[in-house]
């Protein structure tokens, strides 16, 4: 605090430094590509809500396993998925589960505990068991008894609760399977730890824990400072094997650590570091990344844990109680205070690694587990459940219906920014599910196809009566009441034929061909699109990806009708070759620019522009009506230049209307889009003259 001037007194008043230089920080924008497809999939693991994966983030997230077409989880979805992804182009992909699939693969773990009196041995000079020739334990000489317990781990799956709810963390004391021989006492089992996969399927059952209390002779030494603090400290990691018959190896936390240093005591702080020491605090989270916006999602092995810390509060207290008496040098206690929290119940010996007295682990029989550092407690009770196409077709035309419930979360443009969806293949009642995808939000496009890859292939009659049958499913949603525009977001693509270089054998739609090309033009995640990768015209247009086409040549009569119907086919470019000769939306009128797939795009694409001005602009009360005006206009223009390739003009042009002043909360913002028309018919003639009319 600097000094108060109260008189003339000679002094000086330094007031600190002012710091001037500072400047608001603005998050960085977050960037995504034009063309964002949503793709449904079956997987290996990973989370059931919409992600925005590609690459590694993708195969991270749900398994590399999942996206191999040899695999149980493989549809004519997964083709499309891995095409886009091959392109690097983002997508918003959606897990599917079964119905019959099991919930995530759990692991229990509990401790059964006999109250008894256990057998004195005899110790060596470092305080360990003397053992015979035998390696059997030597008891004292008459040999003697003392008022202990024989607990027993106990690992298993957690139990369905009576009415069919989970169990999880909701363990309760039960008898146990000991019984003293002498006494007839049953013993009791406690449950100490809950743990769900993060996760549903089968891969859940190869994820393991390790937990085990260190001492001074493990390879990694306890650290004696934590003792000092009135705590044992323990040890947990994450281990995980490709399937049942491999060695599980460790899954490395955020921070590259391959266990984590913990406690069994709620709201402990280490005092030499002051980072939080409690299990429950600090385990999934080493593992877990989903939070943090400055890096991509990451869901660790187990997505759930429960300590039960009134029973390990009962029970260090009662094994506490049998060990006072036998306190000695080698133990971690003085008998004085609080030191039940030092007993380390996990593995039963001392921080010296001497086995306690009163306390005694039973290993090697029935239902008995060890907690040591190598040892694995498998989940169990995961599964994938029934897969096949059939199935997967049902369980997306589910989730596709949401498109159309103006409650559901999927409306949240800026949570959910998928684009486009293609139909890879689906049957004709999915099809027509997937018209929902653009029933209430402006910013999506579909494409359908004609092909369903549970159907042999159609001839081109059957293309075009399903076409026909396609386009009255857009023509339930069309563009704009308020202009009296029809549908617009919406292209039909007929033709099927074999993937080349896939492992897929059976015949698929042409839009994936056209997924592709789209993915490569359109899908960089600049938002800029690449003028290279164009393929309006030849070459881009070619079909480099599939054979066998089902149909080659369309007639004249054909194709009048099946253009007026919103079919997009195939023609020979050469003897060997195919193309697209035009890419149309489902637009009825040919002089419309919006008959053009790709500025139906562009398109899609100022709708998400515009309303991120909104949100940018939403609730400011600064500015004057012009300065909204200007400050919406130039973050459209920002928003818009330089990213279709100098394909479009694009003119915004916010105002305030008179209804807007009227109002004095809103605005009103119409973008131009200047296109040029589709070109897709030459007219042809020869002239014929003679050399001498040649103009010299």
């Amino acid at each position: 605090m600097s000094a108060t001037i109260v008189n003339a007194a000679p002094m000086g008043v330094l007031q600190g430094i002012q710091d001037l230089s500072t400047r608001q920080l603005l998050p960085e924008a977050e960037v995504l590509p034009t063309h964002l497809p949503k793709i449904f999939f079956y997987a290996q693991k990973g989370p059931l809500d919409p992600q925005l994966v590609v690459g590694d983030s993708l195969t991270q997230m749900y398994g590399s396993a999942s996206f191999d077409v040899r695999q149980p989880w493989a549809t004519h979805a997964t083709v499309l998925l891995n095409t886009i992804n091959a392109q690097g182009n983002s997508i918003m992909g959606q897990r599917v589960q079964p119905a019959d699939a099991a919930p995530p693969a759990t692991i229990r773990i509990l401790l059964d505990v006999l109250p008894t009196l256990v057998p004195i041995y005899q110790r060596n000079t470092d305080g360990s068991i003397k053992l015979d020739s035998s390696g059997n334990p030597v008891p004292t000489s008459p040999a003697t008894t003392a008022p202990g317990y024989k607990v027993k781990w106990v690992v298993e799956a957690i139990p369905l609760q009576p009415d069919g709810s989970s169990g999880f963390n909701q363990g309760v004391q039960g008898p146990g399977d000991q019984v003293d021989p002498l006494t007839q006492t049953q013993s009791t089992r406690y449950p100490v730890w809950d743990f769900v996969v993060s996760s549903f399927g089968a891969y859940g059952n190869n994820q393991a824990l390790r937990i085990w209390a260190p001492t001074t002779k493990s390879v990694q030494p306890i650290d004696p400072s934590l003792l000092g603090q009135g705590i044992y400290p323990i040890r947990m990691a994450c281990y995980a094997r490709p399937n049942a018959s491999t060695t599980p190896t460790a899954v490395q936390t955020m921070d590259a650590r391959q266990y984590v240093d913990c406690c069994l005591v709620p709201g402990t702080i280490d005092l030499n570091t002051d980072a939080e020491m409690y299990a429950g605090d600090v385990f999934l989270q080493a593992y877990t990344n989903i939070t943090d916006p400055t890096l991509p999602p990451l869901y660790g092995p187990f997505g759930q844990m429960a300590i039960y810390d009134e029973e390990i509060e009962l029970l260090v207290d009662m094994f506490y109680s049998a060990e006072k008496p036998f306190i000695n040098a080698f133990s971690d206690f003085t008998g004085h205070g609080n030191e039940q929290y030092l007993f380390n119940m996990l593995s039963g010996v001392s921080s010296s690694n001497v086995p306690y007295t009163s306390y005694q682990i039973v290993t090697g029989v029935a239902n008995s587990a060890r907690l040591t550092d190598n040892t694995n407690l498998f989940a169990v009770g995961g599964s994938d459940g029934t897969m096949n196409e059939t199935l997967f077709a049902d369980l997306v035309t589910n989730e596709l219906v949401e498109y159309a419930n103006p409650n559901s979360v999927l409306q949240d443009i800026a949570r959910y920014p998928e684009s486009i969806f293609y139909d890879s293949g689906f049957p004709i009642a999915t099809k027509q599910a997937i018209v929902n995808f653009i029933a209430l939000r402006k910013d999506t496009a579909i494409v359908l196809a004609t092909h369903d890859v549970l159907q042999p292939q159609l001839n081109s009659s059957q293309e075009s009566a399903l076409a026909t049958a396609l386009l009255t499913f857009c023509q339930m949603y069309p563009e704009s009441d308020t202009f009296g525009t029809g549908v617009v977001r919406a292209l039909i693509m007929g033709r099927s034929g074999t993937l080349l270089n896939s492992q897929y054998k059976k015949p698929l739609p042409l839009s994936i061909e056209l997924a592709s090309k789209a993915a490569n033009y359109m899908g960089a995640g600049t938002g800029s699109w690449k003028t290279v990768n164009n393929f309006d015209q030849a070459p881009g247009s070619q079909i480099t990806m599939f054979t066998n086409v089902n149909v080659t040549f369309t007639p004249d009569t054909v194709r009048n009708k099946d253009w007026a119907n919103g079919l997009n086919w195939v023609d020979s470019f050469s003897r060997r070759s195919l193309y697209f000769p035009a890419l149309k939306t489902v637009v009825g009128n040919d002089t419309s620019v919006l008959t053009s797939f790709f500025t139906m795009l562009g398109c899609v694409e100022l709708e998400k522009v515009g309303e991120r001005a909104r949100r940018q602009f939403s609730g400011t009360s600064s500015l004057t009506p012009g300065q909204l005006v200007s400050g919406v206009n130039k973050f459209i223009i920002d928003n818009t230049t330089g990213r279709f390739g100098g394909r479009f003009t694009i003119i915004p042009a916010a105002y305030i209307s008179a209804q807007d002043d009227k109002r004095g909360y809103s605005w009103t913002c119409p973008i131009k889009i200047y296109a040029a028309n589709m070109k897709t018919v030459a007219t042809l003639s020869i002239e014929s003259y003679r050399i001498e009319d040649l103009p010299k």
